[in-house]
């Protein structure tokens, strides 16, 4: 399936314009001008984010900060999630109603790769659960299965499949394995072990299926703090090589349980893709709402952080050292792989680019149609 910018944005562009996007308009007149078709891309840093209606695959130049191709994969939309082949040739985004991942070519827009998770009456759904394996020959997911009877729903076990990624369209899984439930997203170590992000943090071996939890989230049972409040939807640490994900808790500082006097902190679980180190670290107190955030590359004890504010925390103090508020909601963030740039997205029809020192605002990149829950990928080529 291939796609220029002309007539995919023109479909989601009627009817939009309103007093508050106008700004954003003069931004997509000068996309709409660009002749964006199958050309290949050239070297340099790429972000990688998906947009709704539809699932749209939008590749944005990090060196100019413009919209320089899109593919639509022709498909309904889903969370949007993606990831990308070691050798940054194809993107795997997880669309059509949270049920399959599509892979797609980046220099021709061609979807040369899609799963079939759901048969017969066996209905499947991934939440932000994709990753591949080291080499990019294996793509895994995390299965929510229900078996679909004319009279009810019979919910059944979870499971991480694998799909071999040189399988083309609709290919079946390869290996399906038993897994714990309400896994929302995936990543895998440099050695090839899957970690699973759900209630406690899994280690899982692809090869037998076995896994252990390597680190204890909402079965933690610390006396000096509250239960943790963790939100995982998007995989956000790939720039770093780590799963990262925030929590919220309160340490108690003087009867447990007595909210009056405790301290309400954020903090995030981590594991390092490179050694399989896993931790939890409390990194500044809680004030605002954030949805998610990362580490700065070569800066890795400044942890930012967005929703309605773009927060900057000193790790090694566990304090707040800046924040700006941002022009709407913001879901994710990511970073050049020099860390001299920070990239905000989802939510909405944006991309907006920010100086990570100061928090000034670069610029804003118009996008056709809201990134929802989409998080972002940076390649190079």
């Amino acid at each position: 399936m291939r796609c220029s910018v002309r007539p995919c944005a023109k479909d989601r562009v009627e009817g939009w314009v309103t007093s508050g996007a106008v700004a954003l308009m003069v931004g997509l007149l000068a996309v709409l001008s660009f002749p964006v078709a199958a050309s290949p891309l050239t070297s340099g840093e790429y972000l990688l984010t998906v947009t709704r209606p539809g699932s749209t695959l939008n590749i944005i130049d990090m060196n100019t900060d413009q919209l320089v191709k899109q593919c639509d994969l022709g498909v309904a939309p889903g969370s949007g999630t993606l990831v990308a082949a070691p050798n940054a040739d194809i993107a795997y985004v997880l669309g059509n109603g949270f049920s399959d991942v599509y892979g797609v070519e980046l220099d021709t827009c061609e979807v040369v790769f899609s799963t079939r998770q759901s048969e017969d009456n066996i209905r499947v759904k991934s939440i932000g659960s994709l990753t591949l394996s080291p080499d990019g020959k294996t793509l895994y997911t995390h299965q929510n299965r229900v078996r679909l009877e004319r009279d009810h729903y019979e919910v059944l076990d979870s499971a991480i499949a694998a799909f071999d990624t040189q399988g083309g369209l609709n290919t079946l899984a390869s290996n399906v394995f038993t897994s714990p439930r309400q896994i929302t997203i995936l990543d895998r170590l440099e050695s090839g072990e899957l970690v699973l992000g759900g209630p406690d943090v899994f280690l899982m071996n692809p090869d037998t299926g076995e896994y252990q939890v390597i680190l204890e989230s909402q079965s933690l049972n610390d006396p000096a703090f509250a239960p943790r409040d963790v939100l995982t939807v998007w995989p956000m640490g790939s720039i770093n090589d780590e799963f990262i994900r925030f929590f919220s808790t309160a340490r108690w500082t003087d009867e447990p349980g007595n909210l009056e006097t405790a301290d309400f902190v954020w903090g995030y679980e981590s594991v390092d893709l490179a050694t399989g180190e896993a931790k939890s670290t409390i990194f500044g107190p809680l004030e605002v709402a954030l949805f998610s955030g990362a580490r700065r590359p070569n800066h890795l004890n400044e942890m930012y952080g967005v929703l309605n504010f773009l927060n900057v925390y000193d790790i090694e103090s566990a304090s707040l050292v800046r924040s700006v508020p941002v022009d709407h909601s913001y879901y994710t963030l990511n970073f050049s792989k020099s860390g001299d740039k920070l990239y905000l997205s989802g939510a909405d029809a944006d991309v907006a680019v920010y100086d990570p020192d100061s928090l000034e605002k670069l610029a804003v990149i118009p996008l056709p149609g809201d990134g929802s829950l989409a998080n972002s990928v940076v390649i190079e080529r």
